[in-house]
């Protein structure tokens, strides 16, 4: 058999065709798999930047709403400090119109008092001044002091009683009117008046469990011809407990 050397080259050449063929499809495989992996690796660190971002993003957000969260609430609270201040203003205000309106009242009376005094011919009046009222360190105790001055000096002697009476509502909302005769501890039951000028007087008022006093008036019963009796009334507003010695609460003659 002859031997033929174009057949063993071409057998050559097809076997290192195919051998290249397959380095370069191994290549390419390889390349094609890093450039995935290195494309995979990018995107997962891109969504990884981007998921710290929105963290950080909700982190600022919490933050903000904390501040705006404690900023309402510092403003709610300084709307209830101003309705509560307001509500204060307003009962101040209540109650020095009250006060105003006794006043006028009281100042209604004197007029009409000596007018009357002008009309009769002559004759005295007396009028209560400095009235104070305070807590005692007993339950439902109140201390008490006032004056009663002439309103026309050359009079004379003045002389009669002294009644204080307390007016306002029970537990259950009834009303009531006591005086000082009809209240169990107080002391005293009334005071005896006899002065030319002015005359001081003190004692206590001792009410009854569940009472809610309103109002307290001062009554005078003159026993004195031409001395015309008169009374005045108190809004109850007592001031905080005083000690006896600052409060000057003395017993005198002139008690009952």
């Amino acid at each position: 058999m002859r031997w033929n050397p174009n057949v063993g080259s071409s057998g050559r050449r097809s076997g290192v065709s195919d051998g290249t063929f397959r380095l370069f499809t191994t290549l390419g495989w390889l390349v094609v798999i890093g450039s995935a992996f290195v494309l995979g690796y990018q995107l997962a660190y891109h969504d990884a930047d981007n998921a710290l971002l929105e963290v950080q993003q909700l982190k600022t957000d919490r933050h903000e709403l904390r501040e705006s969260l404690l900023a309402a609430q510092e403003r709610i609270a300084g709307l209830e400090r101003a309705q509560s201040i307001d509500r204060e203003a307003k009962r101040l205000a209540q109650a020095q119109l009250e006060k105003l309106q006794n006043d006028r009242h009281e100042y209604a009376k004197q007029v009409s008092a000596l007018e009357r005094l002008i009309r009769e011919g002559g004759g005295g009046v007396v009028q209560v001044q400095e009235f104070e009222l305070w807590e005692t360190k007993q339950p439902n105790e109140f201390g008490y002091r006032f004056t009663v001055a002439q309103l026309i000096p050359e009079f004379g002697q003045a002389s009669g009683h002294v009644r204080l009476r307390v007016e306002g509502k029970t537990a259950q909302g009834e009303p009531f009117s006591r005086t000082a005769a009809q209240l169990e501890g107080s002391e005293p039951g009334a005071h005896r008046m006899k002065f030319e000028f002015f005359q001081h007087f003190s004692g206590r008022l001792h009410l009854a469990d569940g009472m809610q006093p309103q109002t307290l008036m001062v009554e005078i019963e003159p026993a004195v011809k031409n001395l015309i009796s008169s009374s005045r009334i108190y809004a109850w507003e007592p001031e905080a407990w005083q000690s006896e010695v600052e409060a000057g609460l003395e017993s005198g003659p002139e008690l009952e």
